[in-house]
């Protein structure tokens, strides 16, 4: 690691908490313009029940369709993973160790591909179980991208 990395991943996080405080603003703003939110959030957490995955396994999973929530849900990922390639952009300006970078582009990897599965799961292309091992893909290819940038570095 070279000098000037090891002074750039010390210190304030700056554009890590202006990530953070568009979290927050996006959050707001989603729960503000989505009609009758809060109501549709309750109607999903209380849709839970057991499911059988297989004759054996039993997971919890909601009994019908929660499209506002979903929709709700995949517009924050994808909206929150462009802000993120704003972020990268800044941290190549700004010229942030190569840590940060692979951080933030682990995160582009993430939000989008749960953006993806959370579309497929509002059109109803795939079930609840099918979001879920999207997810788990989604977190597997971010380990990928994370290690595969790291090792070239």
């Amino acid at each position: 690691m070279t000098e000037k990395e090891k002074k750039g991943s010390k210190g304030t996080d700056w554009l890590g908490l202006i990530s953070f405080g568009f979290f927050l603003i996006l959050v707001g703003t989603i729960l503000t313009v989505t009609p009758n939110f809060t109501e549709e959030v309750i109607s999903f957490f209380k849709d839970f029940h057991l499911a059988n995955v297989t004759s054996k396994i039993v997971f919890p999973a909601p009994e019908s369709n929660h499209p506002v929530v979903y929709t709700a849900a995949m517009q924050f990922c994808l909206v929150f993973g462009a802000f993120q390639i704003v972020i990268l952009t800044l941290r190549f300006v700004f010229h942030e160790s190569s840590k940060r970078k692979i951080e933030t582009l682990s995160g582009i990897v993430f939000w989008f591909t749960v953006g993806f599965f959370l579309y497929l799961l509002t059109n109803e292309v795939i079930g609840w179980f099918g979001f879920i091992a999207g997810v788990i893909i989604s977190i597997g290819l971010t380990i990928i991208v994370s290690n595969i940038f790291k090792l070239l570095r």
